[in-house]
């Protein structure tokens, strides 16, 4: 979401009248007090209203990445909950996905429809707009298409193939006549086109008020990520795995490197302050010069992150809090690092060091402790226990792309297409290993060595991004990495251990269970399917 706050709630209004009359399968609104379409001013304002929209829905209330998103990432090596399961998220660590499960509906899949939906009613509306400057309209339908192609990404990647909607759609038997289209065609009929039509009207940059609004260079990186996908695997709705084309790596270099060498002024941070190491400064610097794309919130007034009370742990068991404070605020331990995930850091790798949050200074002068926490999610503010916090109410914004992603990207596509790394490629790497206070990597790593090494690099640098299964999937290690996770920690990882005697096999997070493959995609919600009956079930469900 864009660096305002006074359009808040008219960006919901929006966004429900958009969806109430567009598609009304997805979701029943109460039609009371909504803004029509004659309400809309028809001028460049009007035109921004529209435009302004989707992008509240990715963290309003509970949906999307506001709380609901990160259960995807849950059962890989990186993700699981506290052993005190949770009723909501016991379904996705014992693997127990169903069609039924309401949270996936009502949390994921209506709010990427909806996102669609607003999407194409805002291109609709405002190319009708012939008193608003041919200009700023396509830069507004620009700004749209690159939402709507990343609400698809999404849906593609965790449903498989999906109808494509690429018009308002007002009747229900228009819907339910829609059919399910092949997911690579949805990336080459809907996503790519948008992207890159929308590099033509797209700004590089925006004025500090309307920071956090998409630029060429968020195009170039979701870009280069499609590709990036597009080139490995993935699990078709009939169940089989099926390898993408390789020239693909060819276009996600490409468009990595644009993003890398943009005129936006993105770039990565190279020093911190005082209390945060360069690699955390995009999560204390809203709309920071790393971050290309973000989503705000506005702690408060009840439209702060959700997601900060899920993933805070529970009480029970917490091995770094051994007699001493412990974090503030509701401690649910949905949504917490592994100990695998712990010990994928190099020593004196700064990232774990900042990311992996296990004590911190809080509001009363002593120091709190905690389980590994992923602090990208976590308001300082409230683990803190600072007058005011409120739980479900996370002063913290999502950051979902940065220019980081550009240059892991770049560093993968390019060992792939020149079947080694180049200077280039190390460059890269080197530079974000440089800032977490690590050496650089050794020269003469072979094709397969690198390709591990940027792999690696994507894990510790991403983590708590909910990039971790993605990237598994589409490298065909999902099973193979989530079943040998590693889930006990040992004294010795707990350098505030306060006891004279060591403990093994402390166990923090659930116990795996094995990761069945069907699971590579989720189910499409049985509501869809009993509106839609000629669509067929993904296969294992």
């Amino acid at each position: 979401m864009m660096n305002l706050t006074k359009y808040s709630l008219l960006h919901f209004l929006i966004g429900v009248f958009i969806f109430s009359t567009s598609c009304s399968n997805f979701l029943v609104e109460d039609p009371k007090n909504l803004i029509t379409e004659d309400e809309i001013p028809q001028t460049a304002e009007g035109a921004q209203m529209l435009t302004l929209a989707p992008y509240e829905n990715w963290v309003e209330g509970t949906n999307l990445y506001a709380r609901f998103i990160p259960l995807w990432d849950l059962g890989t090596d990186d993700m699981s909950a506290s052993f005190n399961l949770g009723a909501i998220v016991d379904t996705y660590v014992l693997h127990k996905v169903s069609s039924s499960q309401p949270f996936m509906y009502s949390g994921v899949w209506t709010p990427l429809w909806r996102g669609v939906a607003d999407c194409n009613k805002g291109m609709e509306l405002i190319s009708k707009m012939d008193a608003v400057d041919p200009n700023i309209r396509s830069s507004h339908i620009a700004e749209l298409k690159v939402m709507r192609a990343l609400y698809y990404y999404h849906l593609v990647r965790m449903f498989g193939d999906v109808p494509s909607v690429t018009k308002p759609t007002n009747k229900l038997s228009e819907i339910t006549s829609i059919p399910r289209v092949n997911a690579v065609e949805i990336y080459h009929t809907i996503i790519i086109p948008d992207l890159k039509e929308a590099l033509e009207d797209l700004p590089e940059s925006y004025s500090s008020e309307f920071k956090g609004r998409m630029t060429k260079t968020s195009a170039n990186v979701i870009l280069s990520e499609v590709y990036l996908t597009l080139a490995g695997w993935r699990k078709t709705t009939e169940g089989n795995m099926i390898l993408g084309l390789s020239t693909n790596y060819d276009s996600a270099m490409h468009y990595a490197d644009k993003a890398i060498h943009n005129n936006g002024g993105f770039d990565i941070f190279e020093q911190g302050d005082d209390e945060t190491p360069a690699c955390g400064m995009p999560w204390r610097n809203r709309f920071s010069k790393e971050s290309v794309v973000e989503f705000g919130n506005i702690s408060g007034v009840n439209e702060g992150l959700y997601l900060v009370t899920e993933s805070n742990m529970g009480n029970n068991s917490l091995f770094w809090g051994v007699r001493g404070p412990q974090f503030n605020g509701a401690q649910r331990g949905w949504f917490i690092p592994t100990p695998d995930l712990y010990r994928a850091f190099e020593e004196g790798d700064q990232r774990r060091e900042w990311s992996m949050l296990t004590k911190a200074t809080m509001a009363n002068g002593e120091t709190g402790f905690s389980n590994p926490l992923f602090h990208k999610w976590c308001d300082p503010n409230l683990y803190r226990g600072v007058d005011g916090a409120l739980n479900h109410d996370g002063n913290i914004n999502i950051v979902l792309y940065r220019i980081v992603d550009a240059m892991l990207i770049y560093a993968e596509a390019s060992n792939e297409v020149n079947a080694g790394p180049t200077a280039e490629a190390y460059a890269q790497l080197n530079r974000l290993r440089e800032r977490a206070g690590l050496l650089p990597l050794a020269e003469g790593l072979s094709y397969e060595e690198f390709r591990e090494a940027v792999w690696k690099e994507r894990r510790v640098e991403l983590n708590g991004e909910v990039k971790r299964k993605f990237d598994l999937v589409r490298t065909n290690r999902l099973k193979e990495k989530a079943d040998a996770r590693v889930i006990y920690y040992h004294s010795s990882d707990n350098n505030e251990w306060p006891l004279n005697i060591e403990r093994d096999s402390i166990l923090v997070t659930y116990e795996p269970y094995p990761y069945p493959r069907h699971e590579y995609i989720w189910p499409i919600p049985i509501e869809e399917l009993t509106m839609n009956n000629s669509w067929k079930q993904n296969s294992g469900y």
